[in-house]
């Protein structure tokens, strides 16, 4: 697998406090904001730092609902998702499109972590106001 980036995503509730945080204290921009659901957040100095934060329990986000969620874009998800699964490991979210602006699969790795392995396509219309501008 050829990871073009990767992104942790952390669990929680308290978005409004994170954004905060590390906008005000730690020199990041929030890139997406679905209010009580999602944030992304990126350096300020750098596209390659950039940190996600999902709230628990909610259907658009397909996460555990608990701890850090490990992000891997890839060139090609089909195929990754093809070679993982006839390599054995879970596949617990199948590969779908996602009106973000990604085609994705959950697998689990053996700690309990959540693997999300996505490739970029078209945002939809009704997420395309959560991004913001550079």
């Amino acid at each position: 697998m050829n990871i073009k980036k990767t992104l942790p995503i952390i669990t929680t509730d308290k978005l409004d406090e994170v954004r905060e945080y590390y906008v005000n204290h730690f020199g990041f921009k929030v890139t997406f904001e679905h209010p009580g659901n999602f944030l992304g957040l990126e350096s300020k100095m750098s596209k390659e730092i950039a940190i996600a934060f999902g709230a628990p329990s909610n259907e658009s986000q397909p996460y555990a609902g608990h701890g850090v969620t490990l992000c891997f874009q890839v060139d090609d998800v089909d195929t990754e998702c093809q070679r993982l699964a006839q390599a054995g490991l879970p596949i617990v979210v199948p590969l779908k499109d996602n009106p973000w602006g990604d085609r994705s699969f959950i697998s689990v790795d053996p700690a309990g972590v959540s693997v999300y392995v996505y490739s970029p396509i078209e945002v939809s219309d009704e997420f395309r106001k959560y991004f913001k501008s550079p």
